[in-house]
Parts: structure tokens; sequence; C-alpha cells
């Protein structure tokens, strides 16, 4: 029997399929559909690839660069994406007098801030650094799908996968609170490339803006590495109706501030002594902001210029979204304040059913919430190569993470107690209202006592004479009445046991009657008594 080579028929059979899988694809976005099959988590970031609107807003890049021999990294604004593709490879385009100082201090490193991630830069970065295409969808993917075609990244990844990425994804939540009271009943989108939900809790001017910060770390060579940090644009005063982001007409406009002022400074603060006339002109903006004022004032722990490890890179926004956590536990104990009712404070129904829903979305949200502090905790315990000190500052980075996740349990789990508690009360409002009603039917039952003897009398009166009382025809007045009272009796208290009974009756099958004879004696004796 001959013997063939299945392998090689297998590759034959294939045809152009194996020619498209060893061809390079042409762009970015070919890749991430080659992707798609396999990880279906990546159909996100494929529909924010092919999506047309997304490349016509802008974003704002800022990069700090690390020389040799200087202390602090050197802040400058991109003013165009066409000087991207030059900065991911180290090189910049410097005055002369600028250049001959820097030669003295030549670059080791790079930080890309990049604000309202767009579909250009993903393209220019995915390319050029050879970057995991689920670090991008991590970013994006922060809103549950609606047609439910595939899961979120974060919950379809293993956590195995992204422990040995350099890269750190994480969302959270900014409390903001309104001035007025804004419109329910609809999800509000901000006004960015990326879809960001902002969600208002009912009854209150509090709400929710989702937020995301991802960081990556790429050797570029041995003498250079380049970092891209991937946050959100401040918060501003424009916002869409969710699936409504390209119509005008609907835009909302909300003056919103941070929910009990910002978060606090995790740095100490200078001393009385020293000079701290500069701590007002810097005010807080977005991540991207607060996260150069932080490195201009203070290099992060375990930080080394020539090769710093990620964890280094990501220590001020991790540490800036735990002060956000802060501030959500606050919004969390606030609810708790607000759903304590008093026994002679308590309100209608309609909030009591409104409490009840908001209770129900509390119990998820605070679930999830967890999932996503966690998920931070569990990347900064699987990285453990640092040195003694980077590891002690890693691990009180920890421990705060981990306080963050009891308080945010503790909390849930005390929302979630009042739902039994909101329950009851409902019932109690229904039982109410029910001792109500049946008090009103208790007095249209007095009035209708007090009208029938009324309507009688005036019956009489109104008759003719000859059917009036004393005349000829007075009995067909009862003749008529008394079948029709009955009727109607019948009608409104059908004795319902006595119809069973006699149709149980009816159903019962009868047993023929036999004739017994008589004894013999006795019928002789009834003939001698006859005689």
């Amino acid at each position: 029997m001959d013997s063939y080579d299945y392998r090689a028929m297998k590759h034959y059979s294939s045809g152009s399929r194996v020619e498209k899988a060893y061809s390079k694809p042409p762009s970015y976005r070919d890749y991430v559909d080659a992707l798609c099959a396999r990880n279906p988590c990546l159909l996100n970031l494929l529909s924010f690839l092919s999506l047309p609107k997304a490349s016509q807003r802008s974003c704002q890049i800022t990069a700090l660069d690390f020389r040799d021999g200087i202390d602090h990294p050197l802040p400058r604004t991109l003013p165009d994406i066409d000087f991207l593709s030059n900065e991911l490879r180290g090189k910049q385009k410097l005055p002369d007098k600028l250049e001959e100082h820097f030669r003295e201090h030549p670059l080791q490193g790079r930080i890309l801030i990049i604000e309202d991630l767009t579909q250009d830069v993903v393209e220019l970065l995915g390319s050029s650094l050879d970057i995991d295409p689920l670090f991008f969808a991590l970013h994006l993917h922060t809103t549950q799908r609606n047609d439910m075609r595939s899961q979120t990244p974060d919950d379809a990844t293993l956590p195995s996968r992204l422990v040995s990425r350099e890269y750190i994804n994480t969302t959270y939540h900014r409390p903001l609170v309104c001035d007025k009271m804004p419109p329910f009943g609809e999800r509000l989108v901000r006004d960015m490339t990326i879809n960001r939900k902002l969600v208002f809790i009912r009854s209150t001017p509090i709400g929710l803006a989702q937020h995301c910060v991802s960081m990556i770390k790429v050797q570029q060579s041995d003498d250079f590495w380049i970092a891209l940090l991937l946050a959100d644009p401040p918060i501003n005063d424009i916002y869409y109706p969710s699936g409504h982001k390209d119509n005008e007409a609907l835009k909302v406009r909300l003056a919103l501030r941070p929910f009990l002022g910002t978060y606090e400074d995790f740095l100490e603060p200078p001393k009385f002594s020293d000079d701290w006339a500069h701590l007002d002109e810097a005010p807080r903006g977005g991540m991207a902001s607060e996260f150069i004022q932080y490195w201009e004032r203070c290099i992060p722990p375990s930080f080394d210029s020539r090769n710093p490890p990620l964890e280094s890179l990501a220590y001020y926004p991790l540490k800036i979204v735990a002060g956000e956590w802060v501030k959500y536990v606050a919004v969390m104990q606030h609810c708790i304040k607000m759903y304590e009712y008093r026994g002679d404070q308590l309100p209608d129904l309609e909030q009591f059913n409104t409490d009840l829903r908001e209770l129900q979305g509390w119990r998820r949200r605070s679930m999830v919430s967890q999932q996503k502090v966690r998920a931070i905790i569990r990347q900064l315990k699987s990285r453990d190569s640092l040195e003694a000190k980077g590891r002690s500052s890693l691990q009180f980075l920890t421990e705060d993470f981990e306080v963050l996740s009891n308080n945010i349990e503790n909390a849930g789990r005390r929302l979630e107690n009042m739902l039994p508690v909101v329950t009851s009360l409902v019932q109690i409002i229904d039982a109410r209202q029910s001792f109500a009603e049946t008090t009103n039917i208790s007095r249209l039952t007095i009035l209708a006592l007090i009208f029938v003897p009324l309507s009688f009398v005036s019956s009489l009166f109104s008759m003719n004479p000859e059917n009036g009382p004393g005349g000829k025809e007075f009995w067909v007045y009862f003749a008529v009445a008394i079948p029709i009272t009955f009727l109607v009796f019948l009608v409104a208290r059908p004795p319902t046991s006595v119809v069973l009974k006699c149709l149980e009756w009816a159903k019962t099958p009868r047993r023929p009657r036999i004739a017994i004879p008589q004894p013999r004696h006795r019928a002789a004796m009834k003939e001698r008594a006859e005689a």
C-alpha cells in the first residue's frame, strides 16, 4: 500500500487559504480581522477600526523624555499625529542649540501620553510597535454589548494570559455631581471618540463617568525603551444619548464637577517652612495632566531610567485610579444613608419602586466593581521581579487596592441587605392602601343602604294609580319585582356549594332495587291472620 503525506495533502487542498496565512497582512485592521475568528472578544476593536466616524476626531499627544543625567522628565506636546512615527523610533527634531546640549544627555526612554484614542493612532501604534490587539481591545471595550455578539475582553480573557504581558489595563468610575437634576431614563455618552458612558443614580444629581487607563512598555533596543499611556480626555459639558452620538440636535449640556471635590493627594505635602506657593498654580484636569504633574513633583519608586519596570511606569496612574475608587466608595456610603427611611417620613409608593430598582442596580454594580479592583490586585501580585525597595512600594499599592476591595464589598453588602427592607416597606404601603380602599368601600356601602329605601319610596310615589298600593293591578309590582330580585341575588351570590352537590348527586350511579323474598313461615302466618 502506498504511503501518502497527509500534511502535504492538507496544504494543497487549502489552496489560497495557506497562501493568505503566510502572507503579511496589509494593515493592522486586517491583522485584527484575521484574529477575530479565534478571539471573538476583538470584534469591538475591529468595529472601531472600521468605523469611519472615529477618524474624524483628533487626539492630544504629550511626550515625556528621559535623558541621561537629568533627574526629571522633559514634557512637550506633539503638534500633530504626523510627528508620532519619528517619536516611536526615538527621533526628535531639535534646534541646533538644544541638539548640542542634549548630545551630552542621550535619550534613554520616552513615555507617550495619548488622550482620546483614534483609529489612525491605533493603526500606527499597532503596526509600528507590534502591539497585541488585546491591549487596545481592553482599553476600548468597557461597555457590554446589547446584541451579545461576544464577551467583553476582560471577561473572556484568562488571567494567565495577561500576567506575562508588559501592559496593564484598568477601568474605573469618576463620581460627578450636576448642578441641576439631570434627565433620567436614558443613557448618556461622552463627547469623545470612544464610547464612555455617563450613568446618573436615580433621584440624585450624582453621576458615574466611565474611564479607562492603559499602560504598555516596549523595548525598542538595548538602550531605548518606549511606553504608551492611553487615557481619556478631561470631563467636559457636552453629552449625547446612547446611540445618537452623530446627531447634534440631541446634544445635551451638563455642568458637572467632582463629587465631594477631587480625590485626595497621595504624595507628601510640602512643609510649612518649604516653598508651597506653587500648590494653587496647577489645577487638576484629566489623567494626562495629573500624570505629568506627579512626574514633575516626584519620581515614582523603583524607577530606573535605563530600563524601568512596568510597575514603576504605571505607579501614578494606579494611584490616581485608587483615589477615584475612594470617591466611588463615598458615593456608595451616601446611597446607604439615602435609603435609610424614617417611620414618620416614608416616601410614596412610586419612590419606593424607584429605590428598589436602584438597589438592584447597585448589587450588580458592586460585583463588577469588585471584579475590576481584584483584577488590579491579581496583576500586582503576579509581578515579583522587583528589587526590595520596589517590592515594598508595590506591596503598599496592593494593600491600598485590597482595602478598597473590602470597602466596596462591605458597602455593596449593606446595599444588598436593604433590598428586603425596601420590599417590606412596599408591602406595608400596599397594605395601607388596601385598608384605605376598604374604608372607602364601606362608606359607599353605607350610602347604598341609605339610598335603597329612599329609591323604594320614590318608586312607590311614581307608580300609576292602578299599579300603586290599593289599586287593582298592585299585585303586578310584586309579580315582576320578586323574580327579578331573586335572579339578581343568584347572579351576585350564586350558591356554588349547592350546585356542586347537585352535580355530584347527578353523576353518582344508582343501583337497581332487588326484591328480597320473604320466609315461608312469615307468609303462612300472614295468610292465617287474613283468614
